[in-house]
């Protein structure tokens, strides 16, 4: 029994088996993106009286780790099927960055030596945003290549 899939006809077995590679890769994206949410939980709860950062340093340092939290969300969400446009899945990965950055703040109430600022909650989606915008460029690129090339494989062959 043959199937047909984006790069042509395929046997049922080999469609399943290509949905359990999804299924895997999609698996190692999302333990890698925890593991790394997990990293931030942990640096966010150390004490850090000892480090000296100046103030926009440190929202640097906000941005940057949850933009690429952001991206890492992206990532795992790329094969995820949400509505019928990818910008749903960018939207989901900021929205769920920004609720991270909200609960990370939370979390330094409790850290002695912490405080807790809306500013860095603001950087943390700020880098959510910057990066969410910065896939769907580069991903929406890519598609694009991809279509063209498809066209003149399309045009040659006819």
């Amino acid at each position: 029994l043959l199937m047909r899939h984006n790069t042509g006809f395929v046997s049922l077995q080999e469609t399943k088996r290509m949905k359990v590679n999804i299924k895997i890769h999609w698996i190692f994206k999302c333990i890698l993106t925890a593991a790394y949410a997990g990293i931030i939980y942990w640096e966010s709860s150390q004490d850090t009286s000892s480090i000296s950062l100046s103030h926009n340093t440190d929202k640097l340092v906000h941005f940057a780790v949850f933009g690429l939290l952001c991206l890492m969300t992206c990532w795992s969400l790329s094969h995820v099927r949400i509505g019928d446009r990818a910008i749903y899945k960018i939207i989901l990965a900021i929205v769920i960055t920004s609720l991270y950055g909200m609960s990370d703040e939370f979390n330094q109430y409790f850290t002695p030596n912490r405080s807790v600022e809306i500013f860095d909650w603001l950087a943390d989606t700020a880098g959510a945003v910057t990066a969410g915008l910065l896939w769907q460029v580069t991903t929406h690129k890519r598609q694009i290549k991809k279509k063209l090339l498809a066209m003149k494989k399309t045009q040659i062959n006819m």
